[in-house]
């Protein structure tokens, strides 16, 4: 997603469209289809990320509803963006949102959520970092020194010497003293602005999952709980990541799972990460396997049992661009497998077969087919036509569509 806010009518600047609308939900008779086809469900529409950037009130919320209303567009998502006055999650916005479900459900629309403000998901607007600090993302660094320090401080995690192609892990350092010497030492993520005036967490703490779901949705549960599942059935998540605050993810549980897992010291092998000595091949691998299931088992699993729990489709996306980069997260099709709704984005208007493009990456729309396929998902999703310029017209719209629609 793109960092561009605007506030006048931002409501048509990001679109999400489904476009796997399988046609066993419908009618197979021809003529009882194509009224359908032309007139379909709310749930078949395309739903705009609606934007809530300003101080909202309930006579913007009905205005713009009925605006989208009335161009044909019965389903959005709630979107938090830079620029909100309204504060997030508080109660004047928990019954602003109550406001817009229940105006919504009146109106024969839907209406969804997106779960955090701006994104990435995980932070919940800068209250999770806040209720727990030690939760704040870290990463792990490796630094070339000709000589020791006359101290360590409490974020060095090993120290090694380096001989010709052999390191060798110093159990206790020879502090001070020249020679060849590699430092694995923890690096913590900045506050930024981006992140509510604090730092990214860390997704793998065990807990954080819990109380992010606690923060963000139980307030929503309790004020318009009894519509999930129906005017609200979408829970949309937006790259959530394990993107490290230095070179390597890092979290203090790392050593022990890892050993435990594997029957070797992680501690010992840190070099192997980031360059190519000792075994690297298979450190790397069992490593970032290592963080792929617990990213599984702290985020996903979670995340997706509480949607199960009360009635809505776990959707959004991660960072399916990266490959063949395994910092924001080793393996995106692992991760689909616990959405109930798995999604991709497909941003900008420019078509572009590189390894990292959007529109024209193949490889990241058949991910997702895929493992939809596998596991008889019925529906997807696809979070487009963001970035594509004001002079994106309805034809460009429409070539992209049907390039998603033909890779499934």
């Amino acid at each position: 997603m793109k960092n561009r806010t605007h506030r006048l009518h931002p409501i048509l600047r990001f679109f999400l469209i489904i476009p796997l609308m399988l046609l066993t939900n419908l009618s197979t008779h021809a003529d009882t289809f194509l009224e359908e086809f032309k007139k379909p469900d709310p749930w078949y529409h395309s739903a705009p990320l609606w934007v809530w950037n300003d101080d909202v009130t309930e006579e913007k919320i009905e205005q713009d509803l009925e605006m989208l209303k009335s161009q044909g567009v019965l389903q959005a998502f709630v979107h938090p963006r830079p620029g909100l006055i309204t504060p997030y999650l508080s109660e004047e916005w928990v019954n602003l949102y109550g406001f817009a479900v229940k105006t919504a459900k009146e109106k024969g629309m839907l209406l969804h959520i997106y779960d955090e403000n701006s994104y990435p998901s995980g932070f919940a607007g800068g209250h999770v970092y806040r209720q727990h600090p030690e939760w704040a993302g870290k990463g792990m660094v490796l630094e070339s020194v000709d000589q020791l320090p006359d101290t360590l401080s409490e974020d060095v995690i090993a120290v090694y010497r380096k001989e010709g192609d052999s390191v060798s892990r110093l159990e206790e350092p020879p502090l001070g003293e020249n020679g060849d010497f590699l430092i694995a030492k923890i690096v913590h993520a900045d506050a930024r602005a981006w992140t509510a005036g604090g730092p990214y967490v860390d997704l793998l703490e065990p807990g954080l999952t819990e109380a992010f779901l606690e923060i963000t949705y139980e307030p929503y549960r309790k004020k318009f709980g009894e519509e999930f599942g129906k005017t609200v059935r979408g829970a949309f998540t937006d790259e959530p990541h394990l993107v490290p605050a230095g070179k390597v993810h890092w979290t203090p549980r790392l050593p022990q799972l890892f050993e435990d897992r594997y029957g070797y010291p992680l501690k010992d092998v840190i070099p192997s990460l980031f360059q190519d000595v000792g075994d690297y091949k298979k450190v790397r691998f069992d490593f970032n396997q290592l963080l792929l299931d617990e990213f599984i088992e702290r985020w996903s699993k979670p995340y997706h049992d509480y949607c199960e729990k009360y009635g809505l489709l776990y959707t959004g996306h991660y960072w399916e661009h990266g490959w063949p980069g395994v910092s924001h997260g080793p393996d995106n099709m692992a991760m689909y497998a616990f959405h109930q709704m798995p999604a991709i984005d497909c941003l900008m208007n420019r078509y572009s077969e590189d390894v990292h493009a959007q529109f024209g990456n193949v490889r990241a729309v058949i991910e997702l087919s895929s493992i939809a396929n596998q596991l008889g998902m019925e529906r997807r999703l696809c979070e487009v036509y963001g970035a594509g310029g004001w002079e994106m017209s309805f034809a460009d719209q429409k070539r992209i569509a049907d390039w998603l629609g033909v890779l499934g």
